[in-house]
Parts: structure tokens; sequence; C-alpha cells
């Protein structure tokens, strides 16, 4: 799990304690980590404030609900995934047993759906202008922190993440694909200029605007 909480290692104990053991009340977070219970109240409301910690009410008889302490989606995101490490190895499963032209298949699968969604998305905008605008903001929906430069007879899409990066660097129709999508939802003549796969900060797309005479 990467560091989060450099300036108090209490919370970031919190996070590990709870994802052990599951939702836990602040008499127990106070045993397990012998500070007061106000201690740990203060480390809570932290917590929650930056959205790692929900709570639930627990019924025990008569009298007020006890109070469980749990983690969010969001904190869950913090300790470690081996989904890259995964998806690669079914991939690779995949090319040995079925043959490269399933990866494409694959690929070509997740284009079109992609391709379907970005033109639900631009439906609607008949200047070329605004569809571009819209693209990207699709684009940053799918976690491709997207950018957009407006030049005089070009628009340059950054994308700055790549959301599949770690397969795209063994798998490269998946880079091809991407590049298929936009000249299917633009125009053949969308070229891309960088790509991250080959060490560029960005994978960048050139989109002339004389497309939109088209």
């Amino acid at each position: 799990m990467q560091s989060i909480f450099n300036e108090n290692r209490t919370r970031e104990k919190i996070l590990f304690i709870i994802k052990k053991n599951g939702p836990m009340s602040i008499d127990d977070l106070s045993g397990e980590l012998q500070i007061t219970s106000m201690g740990v109240r203060q480390h809570l409301l932290s917590l929650e404030r930056r959205g790692l910690i929900d709570y639930m009410a627990r019924r025990q008889g008569i009298g007020r609900p006890a109070f469980l302490y749990k983690l969010t989606e969001k904190a869950e995101n913090f300790f470690p995934k081996a989904y890259d490490a995964f998806i690669i190895n079914v991939f690779r499963d995949i090319e040995k047993h079925d043959g490269h032209a399933k990866i494409e298949e694959i690929f070509k699968w997740r284009k079109n759906r992609l391709l379907k969604d970005a033109r639900e998305a631009v439906d609607g905008k008949p200047a070329f202008h605004d569809k571009v605008y819209v693209l990207r903001d699709f684009l940053n929906s799918e976690g491709y922190f997207a950018d957009l430069l407006d030049t005089d007879n070009r628009y340059l899409l950054k994308l700055f993440n790549c959301p599949i990066y770690k397969l795209a660097s063994e798998f490269k129709d998946a880079c091809r694909y991407n590049l298929q999508l936009l000249r299917d939802l633009l125009g053949k003549e969308v070229n891309r200029e960088s790509c991250m796969i080959q060490g560029e900060t960005s994978c960048t797309y050139s989109i002339p605007k004389s497309l939109q005479k088209n």
C-alpha cells in the first residue's frame, strides 16, 4: 500500500486494521492502536472527510446503536492490486491457445463498444468543433486524462493516461484500434503523432479542421 499519510501514520494503520478485521467500533480500534477513544474519533473524522472511511449502525439490544467503521471503495484503491498481471496473463493464454487473431478480435470488440458510446455522446452535436470537445470529455470519463489544443488548422488531442497501458505495452493492437476508433468517429485523416508506449508523455492525435467540411 502506498503511503498516503506521511504526516500521520496512525491513520494509515487504521486503514490496515479495518482492511484486516472488517468493520470495527471505536472501542475496538482504540484497543488495537492503544490510544484513547477521543484520539480514534479524530483520526476517523479525518479519514471520513477524505472519503476513505464510512460507518454503519449495528443494533445491540436496547439503547443507542453501535457504529462500525468500514473502508470505502476509494480506500480499497490504495491497497495493492494485480489486475494488470492477471489480464496480461489471460491475453497470453488466449494468444497461445486461440492465436493472435483472437487478440485482435477482442481489441476490435473494445473499439466498437467505445465507438458506440462515443457516438452517443456526440450525437446531436452538428458542429465539428463541439463534437471534438465532447469527445475529449468522453475520453476523460473513460480515464484517459484528455486535453485538447485548438490551433489554426487542427486540433491536437492529447491523452496523458492509458487505462490499459501495461496491456498495450505488450499487445500493440490496442494502440492501433485506439487510432481506428478516432478515425471511425471523426474521419480517416486523424493521425497519431506520439505514443506513450514509445516513451512519450502523451498519446497525441492530430485532427485536421478540414474534416469539419466533409
